[in-house]
């Protein structure tokens, strides 16, 4: 399993691809915080989608996403969960998209 994080600067984009991924299996739910981008020249709002899912499925959903809602604001990255509870890793493996 994995948590691919997207971010982006919109809000109603985050619902909207959130929607899409349910829709489309590759997550159950998702999460959008609202977070400040700090850098030498700018502080800037953004967006951070986050969920878990099989890290098998992240080629196809970085690919779909990046296609269905092209942006250059699109950062789109994945961590590794090394723990999951046994009731929600066996309700990820049963109700995501097949692999």
């Amino acid at each position: 399993m994995i948590v691919v994080d997207i971010i982006q600067n919109s809000e109603s984009l985050a619902c909207e691809i959130s929607r899409y991924l349910i829709d489309n299996q590759y997550a159950l739910q998702t999460h959008i915080d609202k977070n400040i981008l700090f850098n030498k020249s700018d502080n800037l709002k953004t967006i951070r989608l986050f969920f878990i899912t099989k890290a098998l499925l992240f080629d196809s959903i970085y690919n779909d996403v990046t296609e269905k809602f092209n942006s250059s604001e699109l950062v789109i990255y994945a961590t590794p969960v090394s723990h999951i509870s046994k009731e929600f890793g066996e309700k990820l493996r049963l109700n995501l998209k097949a692999v």
